[in-house]
């Protein structure tokens, strides 16, 4: 497996020193999709000097842009999607994460079915940028707690069937499949889709090695489902520059 922290830049020689071997940045943040050229050139510049890459990326779709509901502006998505893909690739990217409940989420007057419908044609879209540029997106469930739709990685597979594009594939996330008390089987039923991985300290959503949380049988389910991925720790930290070697220590405990 090859491991991650999200992170912002300024921390990827962090990173690079503990022994990581990627950093995830945010979509927003790393990549400016409604950004020129010249404020991103910053970005490229700076990740040209660094000696790992951000290889992912997580909240890619800001809550302004609707992807379900009445005021939904495919052009603008897709320009957005666009811009993102091919800076993500050109800085080294491969994979962008399709969490972003804040553009999904149903309001109180919103069709559960239609919010499907119009998920399915934005990830269609999305997927067809994703594979023009060699990049992955991958549909991340969010649990109860910060999401209604799309909330295990069971919904996350048929979405990711229906849509049925090589670029788009699934991601588990630890913290929601367990706030979803999801069986980790659905897990090992997704291999074939599963193409990247988030994982936390489920309770306080705190980095791995803290109060001792036993991942075993998350790691169990992706070594039945075959998974030699990324997986980058989507946490929280309370000292962001010790705790990811505990975070990595801990990681590797389940793999080496």
């Amino acid at each position: 497996m090859r491991f991650g922290a999200c992170a912002p830049l300024e921390k990827v020689d962090v990173l690079t020193e503990v022994g990581y071997d990627y950093i995830e940045l945010t979509v927003q943040n790393g990549l400016m999709p409604e950004a020129d050229e010249t404020e991103f050139q910053s970005i490229y510049d700076r990740v040209a000097e660094a000696k790992i890459k951000p290889e992912a990326y997580a909240y890619f779709i800001p809550g302004y842009l609707r992807v379900v509901g009445d005021a939904v502006n495919l052009p603008h998505l897709s320009d957005y999607v666009e811009t993102a893909c091919q800076r993500a690739k050109a800085i080294g990217g491969e994979i962008i994460v399709y969490g972003s409940c804040h553009s999904r989420n149903l309001q109180p007057s919103d069709s559960y079915q239609t919010a499907l419908d119009q998920i399915a044609e934005f990830l269609d879209m999305a997927g067809e940028h994703a594979e023009r540029h060699g990049i992955i997106i991958v549909i991340e469930p969010i649990c109860h707690l910060e999401g209604n739709i799309i909330r295990t990685v069971a919904e996350g597979l048929e979405m990711a069937k229906r849509i049925n594009r090589k670029g788009i594939r699934l991601l588990a996330d630890f913290y929601h499949v367990w706030q979803e008390n999801e069986p980790m089987d659905n897990i090992v039923e997704a291999a074939e889709w599963l193409a990247h991985v988030h994982i936390a300290e489920p309770v306080k959503r705190s980095y791995p090695g803290n109060d001792n949380f036993d991942f075993g049988s998350f790691f169990t389910a992706l070594k039945k489902a075959g998974y030699n991925g990324r997986i980058s720790c989507e946490c929280s930290f309370d000292d962001f520059d010790l705790n990811v070697a505990t975070a990595l220590k801990t990681m590797k405990t389940y793999v080496d």
